[in-house]
This record gives C-alpha cells, sequence and structure tokens, in this order.
C-alpha cells in the first residue's frame, strides 16, 4: 500500500509539473507570436525609413548636380569675365590721353576747320591728326562695350551664384532631414536586433519545454503503467484470498452437511449454520 501510495503521489506531482510546463509553453507561444508580430512592424518601419533617407538622397543628388552646373556656369563666366579684363587692359595701354581730352581736341579741330581758312597742308594734317583721335576713341569705345559685357556676365554670375548658394542651403536642409531619417533607421534596428534576440531565447526555451514535457509524460506514463500493474497484482491477490476464503467456506459447508446428514441419521437436532449448509449442498 505505501508503494502504490507513493506512485500515487509521484503521479499526481507530475500532472502537476506538466500542466504547468504546458501553461508556460502556452504563455512563451502567445508571446513569441506578438514578438514576430512587432518584429514584422519595425521591419516595414525600418523599409519606409530607409525608402524616405532614400528619397531625400535622391534630391540632394539631383541638387548635387545642378549645383555643380550653375557652379560649372560661374566658372565660365568668371573666365570670360578674367579675358575681358585682361583685354580691356590692353586696350587702356593703347591710348594715354583721357576720352574727355580727345573728343575736346575733336571739337576743336572741327572749331577750326569752320571758322579759320586753312591751307591743303593744314587741312590734311588737321584731317589726319583727327583720325588718329578717332582710332582713339574707338579704343574708348570698344572698352565701353567690354565693360557693358563684363556688367552683364557679373550679373548673370552673381544670379547663378546666389541660385548656386540656395540649393546649396536646400542640400543642407535635405542632408540634415536625411540624417534624421537614416539616425531613425540606425536605432529602430538596433532596437529589431533586441527583439530578434529575445525571440530566440524564447524559441530555445519552447524547444527545452518541450523536451521536457515529453520526459515528464514518458515518465507519468511508466509511473501510470507501474500503478496500473500494482492494482492488478493486487485485485489478483485479492481475487486469490478471495477464492481461498471460498474454498474454505465451500470445505466448512460440505463438512457442516455431512455433519448434518449424520445427526439427521441419529436424529439428533441440527443447528442454523448446519441447516444452511445441508440446503446448500442440495442446490
Amino acid at each position: 500500500m505505501e508503494e502504490i501510495s507513493l506512485i500515487i503521489k509521484k503521479i499526481k506531482s507530475l500532472g502537476e509539473e506538466i500542466n504547468e510546463k504546458n501553461s508556460e509553453l502556452n504563455q512563451l507561444k502567445e508571446k513569441k507570436k506578438e514578438i514576430i508580430e512587432k518584429i514584422n512592424e519595425m521591419k516595414k518601419e525600418i523599409e519606409n525609413l530607409k525608402n524616405l533617407r532614400n528619397d531625400v538622397n535622391t534630391k540632394i543628388a539631383e541638387k548635387k548636380k545642378i549645383r555643380e552646373e550653375l557652379n560649372n556656369k560661374c566658372k565660365e563666366i568668371s573666365g570670360k569675365i578674367k579675358e575681358l579684363i585682361l583685354e580691356k587692359k590692353k586696350l587702356s595701354s593703347l591710348v594715354r590721353e583721357k576720352e574727355e581730352d580727345l573728343i575736346n581736341q575733336i571739337k576743336f579741330i572741327d572749331w577750326k576747320q569752320q571758322t579759320n581758312p586753312l591751307s591743303i597742308e593744314e587741312e590734311k594734317r588737321l584731317l589726319q591728326r583727327r583720325n588718329e583721335i578717332e582710332k582713339k576713341l574707338l579704343v574708348y569705345k570698344h572698352i565701353k562695350e567690354i565693360n557693358e559685357k563684363i556688367d552683364l556676365y557679373r550679373s548673370s554670375y552673381n544670379e547663378l551664384k546666389e541660385k548656386a548658394n540656395n540649393i546649396h542651403n536646400e542640400i543642407l536642409s535635405l542632408a540634415q532631414e536625411s540624417r534624421k531619417y537614416h539616425e531613425s533607421m540606425i536605432k529602430s534596428i538596433e532596437n529589431l536586433k533586441l527583439i530578434k534576440s529575445e525571440l530566440v531565447k524564447i524559441k530555445e526555451r519552447i524547444s527545452s519545454l518541450k523536451t521536457e514535457i515529453i520526459n515528464l509524460k514518458k515518465e507519468y506514463n511508466e509511473n501510470n503503467i507501474k500503478y496500473n500493474k500494482i492494482k492488478e497484482e493486487m485485485l489478483e491477490k485479492k481475487i486469490e484470498v478471495i477464492a481461498e476464503e471460498t474454498k474454505q467456506i465451500l470445505k466448512k459447508r460440505i463438512e457442516l452437511a455431512k455433519k448434518a446428514e449424520e445427526k439427521i441419521k441419529n436424529g439428533e437436532r441440527l443447528t442454523f449454520d448446519e441447516f444452511a449448509a445441508l440446503l446448500s449442498t442440495k442446490e
């Protein structure tokens, strides 16, 4: 009896432990499901941040290309301005007189021609001088044209430079936006690694629990088999005892029945047990 009592206690203990392990297993499975859903959400979030960052980076690349084109145009214009300034210096070196003085000289020649009688020689000399002065004035005219070109180029240069600077500021702003998306993405990736690490631990624990439950069930079944075997043995013993008791009772009844028959033959009075035994043998 003590042995079967210990087995029953063991079976009960194993059953409770199996239930506890199954409860923990179900909780972990639910947690695993939640974590997988969270991981999928985080992957979508990371992909979204990556796309946003890449879109901004594409805009930055486009802006940089435009800025480069504008800067190249500025360099080209700057080169042309330098060429014109150099040409202007060369032209300026051709004349020493001031433009105003040259104009006054022309006016004087014209006045002299109109107001004074001149000889042919004097007329030729004045005409030659006037032609020389006009050539010098043409140099000043060309210098003015160069100055006008320089002004136009400088205006274009300043306009392009302003556009390039504005685009540069846009690039800086976009770079900050891209950095923000990138940092958020990196942070999410780090968080994802932590959650994945947690998932690995949960999977390992689930696997461990399944093994534990299998072993516990095996032990539970072994104890059940042992319990049933002992019960069968006890039942067999009980049957044997009952059979032996029945055998003894029958034997006693037969003996009483024989005794009763003897008493009847001798005309003696029967006891209740003897009478009952005699009746049972007649049935």
